[in-house]
């Protein structure tokens, strides 16, 4: 050891900084990681802890805990996505707050709503509603059987446009086997209980925008 830092000392100062670089860099990718996965963890669990809910965690890469807004049951998930061959969505620490919807026409059709522009080559043709300002906005894309002809009417669109305006809302909307999602990147780390059922309010509403677009009217009486 005494050598080496022998070695270190006669260096030239250029080889010094940059012997100093490399092993600072490595430091850093080997306990990075680890350390900002930490952080996120901690950050779910103080909301938890604020909501009064408890956590479940699956591993050490995904947690979540459920919270009732409007009414409706969402589940706030924290989980790490790496992109490959059969996922292409947003990736990193990202927030998942999930709810189902009602009805059974959303379980056979997926959309995915992505606010701003995404080059064609990227994705798969988008729906285009004739809404100049929409369309320019969002890019909606569906997958599956039909939900209902025409569901994205002038009051979907103004629903979705209401989801989006809240501060939160900085990810895309994906529908899923009757799910509703957000998914929000790392930019999640800053928020509190109060910022995050703001955003759950904005959903609830945008999931019974979905569930009226669908048909879905409610249980008989």
């Amino acid at each position: 050891m005494d050598e080496a830092i022998a070695g270190f000392l006669v260096m030239p100062l250029w080889a010094q900084i940059g012997l100093g670089f490399f092993a600072l860099t490595f430091v850093v990718m080997v306990f990075g990681p680890g350390v900002e996965r930490r952080r996120y963890a901690g950050k779910l669990s103080a909301l938890a802890a604020a909501a009064g809910a408890p956590t479940t965690r699956r591993d050490e890469f995904t947690e979540w805990f459920t919270i009732t807004v409007e009414g409706r049951a969402f589940e706030v998930r924290r989980e790490l996505r790496v992109r490959n061959s059969s996922y292409r969505g947003p990736t990193g620490q990202l927030l998942v707050t999930s709810t189902p919807l009602s009805g059974s026409r959303w379980e056979l059709h997926a959309i995915s709503i992505v606010p701003g522009r995404v080059p064609t080559f990227f994705r798969q043709p988008a729906l285009s509603t004739g809404d100049a300002k929409f369309d320019e906005r969002f890019v909606v894309i569906e997958d599956g059987g039909p939900v209902r002809e025409r569901w994205l009417d002038a009051s979907t669109r103004a629903a979705i446009t209401t989801f989006f305006d809240a501060p939160a809302a900085t990810g895309p909307v994906w529908v899923q086997e009757r799910q509703l999602q957000h998914i929000a990147g790392d930019e999640w780390a800053k928020l509190d209980l109060a910022g995050l059922k703001g955003l759950l309010r904005q959903q609830a509403m945008l999931a019974t925008a979905l569930e009226r677009a669908a048909g879905w009217r409610g249980p008989l009486a």
